[in-house]
């Protein structure tokens, strides 16, 4: 949830000022697109991985300070639970031994969190949401991590409610719950994938992105079970939508827009998504003496708008800037390897889609969000509808049309070894057998979260994608 900032208080002056830097550089950047100031040429691609600690019996361990104090590195930060931390891969180039040298840093990077891990007395695992946290493991005295941002993150946001955080979520069962702080975004754990984009490319990658949450999120759903409660195949979805949901009740009843949201409509030009963040109301008014080319309150706002697909201007290493996508909707897990093949998966089907230009742009944009949210719901089992009018099960639409465009889209990356990752998720989908089924059918059979998560690790420590592992 982004970088550490100063102090956790801030007075009416602060945001004043935060505002009229926001401005000025707001107005860099409108220059910086009417003069396309922007990169042309290179593609990179990064992470983010998001993990849970735990103890021997699969509960949460609240140990992440003590990791990050005595063996952090630069790759290793904190996230709001202490019982959660996050991995930041290295950025790589884009060329044919790409997914390598992701795979051998996601191994080294993990390999390094296992061990510190080890060395205070927890284990590693990927969940999309932990099934072993239970109420008491949302209290914010307890298990809030000692950073001021998201001290400051949590008081802000109640100060804008006015009122409690209501988590709604109607799954096979009924999830309901109240709390007057932040701390239900803990729930969820995601991976993130970051995409640098060629400037002349950004608006059809955009799109393209958009496109790929639907086959990305029913092939990679792990989320089904939420405070013992089988809720949707991918609740994280519906959690971080209501868990920072800065809306009083007259903003909500005249339908202002959530901070968490997939996208509000089709667009013409990037510039109008850094137009949109005005329509938002700063959380973290850290004003700081520092250029406005760097964009830093810029980016520092942008960073609290919670977009499924997060449009950010960035620098290259030489200065120039760049227009690059945080992908935020697919979850963590089950294993390091099915992580990387729902990295791959992505990366071909926003390239592939991404060659079809104004067909993405043919299906009223409330229709295509209307299946998000399906997908978040049901999974494999969602019927949606495809950008060329066709419309089936969110299952035959992966396996006849997205494997295909994925497939086209790697290759067109000149990216000739895929067939592996790709496989994975074939397989996934012909089998119906997500991490979210897996969860779904030990709970049903054990009634035990942590059991379930402890066969859950003996199964993921052998790194085999999880439709290899046996049935519960």
């Amino acid at each position: 949830m982004g970088e550490e900032i100063s102090t956790d208080h801030f007075e009416a002056e602060d945001y004043r000022r935060f505002d009229q830097k926001l401005h000025q550089e707001m107005d860099f950047v409108r220059d910086l697109f009417s003069e396309m100031a922007f990169d042309a040429q290179t593609r990179r691609l990064g992470y983010e991985l998001e993990l849970c600690l735990l103890d021997d019996q699969g509960r949460p361990a609240p140990v992440n300070q003590q990791i990050l104090e005595r063996h952090g590195s630069p790759q290793m930060t904190y996230e709001l639970a202490r019982y959660n931390l996050e991995i930041n891969g290295h950025a790589f180039d884009v060329d044919a031994g790409v997914f390598a040298r992701i795979r051998d840093d996601l191994d080294q990077l993990y390999a390094t969190v296992e061990q510190a891990a080890a060395d205070e007395g927890a284990r590693v695992g990927l969940f999309g949401v932990l099934p072993s946290i239970r109420t008491e493991h949302l209290e914010r005295e307890r298990y809030m991590s000692e950073m001021y941002r998201y001290r400051l993150l949590d008081e802000r946001l109640m100060s804008m409610r006015k009122r409690p955080i209501r988590l709604d979520i109607q799954g096979c069962d009924h999830l309901r719950l109240e709390k007057r702080d932040v701390m239900l975004e803990a729930l969820g754990t995601s991976l993130q994938l970051h995409i640098q984009l060629p400037r002349d490319r950004a608006v059809d990658g955009y799109h393209a992105a958009l496109w790929s949450t639907l086959p990305a999120l029913a092939a990679s759903a792990n989320s089904p079970l939420v405070l013992q409660h089988r809720c949707w195949e991918e609740s994280r979805i519906a959690i971080f939508k209501q868990a920072v949901d800065t809306r009083n009740a007259r903003e909500e009843d005249a339908h202002v827009v959530p901070r968490v949201h997939l996208a509000k409509g089709w667009i013409g030009s990037w510039l109008e998504l850094f137009e949109d963040m005005f329509y938002y109301s700063p959380i973290l008014p850290e004003v700081t003496d520092q250029p406005v080319a760097d964009l830093h309150h810029f980016s520092l706002h942008n960073g609290t708008i919670w977009r499924w697909v997060r449009p950010i201007l960035g620098r290259n290493d030489d200065g120039q800037y760049h227009l690059r996508m945080e992908l935020r909707v697919t979850p963590s897990g089950p294993t390091r390897i099915d992580t990387l093949a729902n990295l791959v998966f992505q990366v071909g089907l926003v390239e592939g889609l991404s060659q079809e230009g104004t067909a993405l742009t043919a299906m009223p944009y409330r229709q295509f969000e209307a299946d998000f949210y399906r997908v978040a719901r049901h999974g494999l089992a969602a019927e949606i509808g495809w950008f060329d009018g066709q419309r089936g099960s969110a299952r035959e639409l992966v396996l006849e049309r997205a494997l295909p465009t994925a497939n086209e889209g790697l290759r067109r990356l000149g990216i000739e070894d895929a067939d592996d990752w790709l496989h994975i998720i074939r397989q996934r989908c012909e089998q119906r057998r997500t991490g979210a089924r897996w969860i779904d059918r030990h709970w049903t059979r054990s009634g035990d979260a942590e059991a379930l998560v402890r066969d859950y690790l003996e199964q993921a420590d052998r790194n085999r994608p999880v439709h290899h592992w046996p049935q519960p």
